[in-house]
């Protein structure tokens, strides 16, 4: 309800000062006396509360009365007319802003297309040859992509055995914006405690978080604050810089503060323009495996077993069905349930993940199963904690002699008891860290290994390391190696270390250069003695085209070689070119028709255009922003482009054809001349071909004409009336060439 306003008040346009921070623009303010009201939206405007404040109405307009407030402070100055308000943090409305997730881009359809690539090696060796190949066959278009791969190969003397064997075939469409994929065809379950993951034949549908690179699963902390003015927070994680935050005055809340997996502090240093800090500190513990509330992930399958992979090619087994399922009940607590049947044997198994943030991730799991064996159980419990002074962890299952899974065989039967265990120490020279693993088998061995690894940066050398590893039962094998790496510029490095495996002393060393991102060469030459005396050779030369590897080997006094070759056949739009291996998403980049023209991904240079200005650009980040740019300064003087810059995301295993518009100017001076000899009159506008751009005639009847034709009507208007003459254009003739003089009839 409005409160009456005095007969006495009036308005006045009075100049703000909002906790020393001038407002840009003077508002009337309804002064009664020294009471002092502003409307509610000036208010607002200011982001200051006004739900809990009383409102008095004149002349239609509903003002409150900020002098009424007692955290409050107002001061007119008449001299200036301007009008001091000091308002308190909480006052202001509160902002919340959302840190790591960010906005998702649009992908980029595929365009219709296909490869076939190829990965083909010959082995040379005590006189035998063998030859062997990996192929694989994909179609895109639009989302979805199929595709197939099998292996081939011979004997070593080329006529003992043909194989050719088909691995997976399967049509995949991918939901970016739902995070989730569909894959009918041969694919791969997914595992959980107590099972493991399966190969088979039939329908996935799963959740793809990989679509959407930039999603955080894991809960995040959310930190709050306030500031009396617009200020800048400095984020920092365990003291390091990680990001800079613009936010309103008043209370903030900023959620998902992205931090590094494990425990740590997070500090917020909020500084406004007068270089007043404030300072919040709260310690914060993530992991992966615990998600954010709210969230599901999922896999379900339903199929047939896939027997005897890259041995046969059509092998399949019984039927199943498979599903697991993930949710966070909340930040700190997340639940797994699983299970799998088929007509012998049917598992079901639960994992509660909880946070326990001072102390790490506690696991609880369990797991039955009903099969030929009876029926069986397993239990387990994990531990694991991550901060900056140590990483450790552990978990251990036990089983009954009944339990069993679909992808256990007849011979296999799971271990009595599996403990394993980590520690990790970083320092300020390197790290040390160690693992534990204790196996109790029912028909096999026991396993008891332990292994010990630190490492030391050396500055202005390299890095230097030392292992040791022991096996405690069977054929109780220990070792201890050291080495020493020393980068040697941006691409190569050495090595050389020294071993003593059971009591035999060996060396080794080598020296080794990277391929680059486009086209070059690399190489590795490494010496080894100790066990085995061997000496290896190997040259790698990367083309668009494909890629050359030549090794040669000799071990304990016989020699062998190893020849291979590997790259794709692929087309888009019709277009059919040869290029590197096509692994992972890939884009055919289009300059006009002009060669030579040095094309980016992310500032790397990838290659030039070929002879019809194409280049084919492999090793693209599916679902992720690509941004592909051309050298402008490439291109002729009388090139015109559209764009040197493209930016793309697109999907795995497809390709995107990018065409940048480069094209000739096609342009030239023209003097022209009306019927009686005379220039045509200065800022006469001429057009060419009837089309919208317009040219302007200088002093002397000159005109810079571009977009020209083999063949022109160029006239003083759009529709080809007023005056006008043919033009011929011949290009190569120039950036800005002089095309003569012409009479405009």
């Amino acid at each position: 309800m409005s409160d009456p306003v005095p007969a006495g008040a009036r308005l006045v346009l009075l100049a703000v000062q909002l906790n020393g921070r001038a407002q840009p623009d003077p508002v009337w303010v309804l002064r009664d006396g020294d009471t002092l009201a502003v409307t509610v939206a000036t208010a607002h405007a200011w982001r200051i509360e006004t739900s809990d404040m009383p409102t008095r109405v004149f002349d239609g307009d509903s003002y409150v009365t900020l002098s009424a407030l007692s955290e409050v402070v107002t001061v007119l100055q008449d001299a200036t007319q301007t009008l001091d308000l000091t308002v308190p943090a909480a006052r202001f409305m509160a902002s919340a802003l959302l840190l790591s997730r960010q906005p998702y881009g649009p992908m980029t359809r595929s365009s219709l297309g296909g490869f076939f690539g190829y990965d083909v090696s010959a082995q040379i060796a005590d006189g035998a040859t063998a030859v062997n190949g990996l192929f694989n066959l994909g179609l895109f278009r639009g989302t979805g992509t199929a595709g197939t791969s099998f292996i081939a190969g011979t004997g070593s003397n080329g006529r003992d055995r043909r194989s050719l064997v088909r691995l997976d075939s399967n049509y995949t469409i991918d939901d970016p914006a739902r995070m989730r994929s569909l894959r009918i065809g041969d694919g791969v379950t997914r595992g959980s405690t107590g099972t493991s993951a399966l190969r088979f034949a039939g329908v996935q549908l799963a959740t793809n978080f990989a679509t959407q690179p930039g999603y955080v699963t894991m809960a995040l902390p959310t930190l709050n604050g306030s500031a009396a003015v617009p200020s800048v927070v400095d984020i920092l994680v365990n003291n390091v810089l990680q990001r800079q935050q613009q936010v309103g005055s008043g209370p903030f809340t900023l959620t998902d503060v992205p931090v590094i997996t494990g425990g740590g502090d997070v500090q917020l240093v909020v500084r406004d323009a007068l270089g007043r800090e404030t300072l919040v500190t709260q310690s914060y513990y993530s992991a992966p495996r615990i998600i954010r509330r709210g969230l599901h992930d999922f896999s379900y399958e339903a199929g047939f077993l896939r027997r005897d992979y890259t041995q046969r090619s059509n092998a399949y087994g019984a039927a199943i069905l498979s599903g697991t399922h993930r949710y966070g009940l909340t930040d700190r607590m997340t639940v797994e349930g699983h299970g799998e049947l088929s007509r012998t044997t049917q598992t079901t198994s639960m994992v509660v993940s909880m946070l326990w943030p001072t102390v790490g991730i506690f696991s609880l799991s369990a797991a039955g199963s009903q099969s030929r064996r009876g029926q069986g159980g397993l239990i387990g419990f994990g531990f694991e904690r991550q901060t900056r002074s140590v990483s450790i962890g552990g978990s251990t299952e036990f089983t009954t002699t009944g339990y069993a899974t679909i992808g256990d065989t007849r011979t296999y039967r799971r271990p009595k008891s599996l403990v394993s265990g980590f520690i990790g120490v970083p320092t300020a020279f390197g790290s040390i860290s160690g693992s534990l693993l204790w196996r109790r088998g029912r028909f096999e061995p026991d396993v008891l290994y332990a292994s010990a690894n630190s490492s030391v940066r050396i500055r202005g050398i390299g890095a230097f390391g030392l292992s040791a590893r022991r096996s405690f039962t069977a054929n109780r094998e220990s070792a201890v190696r050291a080495f020493l790496s020393v980068p040697i510029g941006h691409r190569s490095s050495a090595a050389v270390g020294t071993e003593l495996r059971n009591g035999q002393v060996g060396a080794n060393a080598m020296l080794q250069r990277n391929l680059p991102y486009g086209n070059g060469l690399g190489y590795r030459l490494q010496a080894e003695t100790g066990a085995f005396e061997r000496l290896d050779a190997e040259v790698n030369v990367q083309a668009d085209i494909g890629r050359l590897d030549a090794q040669v080997t000799r071990l304990d006094g016989n020699t062998g070689a190893r020849v291979g070759v590997s790259g794709s056949i692929a087309t888009i739009d019709g277009r059919v070119f040869a290029a590197r291996r096509l692994d992972q998403s890939f884009a055919s980049v289009q300059v006009g028709d002009y060669d030579n023209i040095r094309v980016y991904v992310d500032n790397q240079l990838v290659g030039r255009t070929n002879r019809g200005g194409t280049l084919i650009v492999p090793r693209l980040l599916p679902y992720q922003d690509n941004h592909l740019r051309i050298e402008a300064e490439d291109l002729p003087l009388d090139a015109s482009i559209d764009e040197t810059t493209r930016t793309i995301r697109p999907f795995d295993r497809s390709g995107v054809a990018v065409r940048f518009g480069a094209r000739d100017a096609r342009a030239g001076l023209v003097t022209v001349h009306l019927a009686d000899g005379t220039p045509l009159p200065a800022g006469t506008v001429l057009y060419v071909n009837g089309g919208a751009e317009p040219f302007v005639v200088a002093p002397g009847g000159t005109a810079y004409l571009a977009g020209l034709a083999v063949r022109n009507r160029i006239s003083t208007a759009r529709d080809g009336t007023g005056c006008h003459f043919a033009l011929p254009f011949a290009s190569g003739q120039g950036p800005q060439p002089n095309l003569g003089t012409f009479t405009c009839n």
